[in-house]
């Protein structure tokens, strides 16, 4: 039985070393993702500033 708990111990232990292992590649994968340009919120503006823009020219020709 002393082996078979040696078994299930050492099972366990490798066990959260891959477990160690995602968590960590998760927090690169989020922490690659933090730091990458926000070209969302750029084109997002770009495309605010353009509306208003031609709502202001629409008003002036009128």
């Amino acid at each position: 039985m002393s082996k078979e708990k040696k078994k299930s111990t050492l099972v366990e232990q490798h066990a959260l070393k891959r477990l160690e292992k995602v968590e960590e590649n998760q927090r690169k994968a989020y922490e690659k993702k933090k730091d990458d340009f926000p070209w969302k919120q750029i084109i997002m503006g770009l495309l605010f500033g353009v509306i208003l823009l031609l709502m202001l020219i629409q008003m002036i020709v009128k």
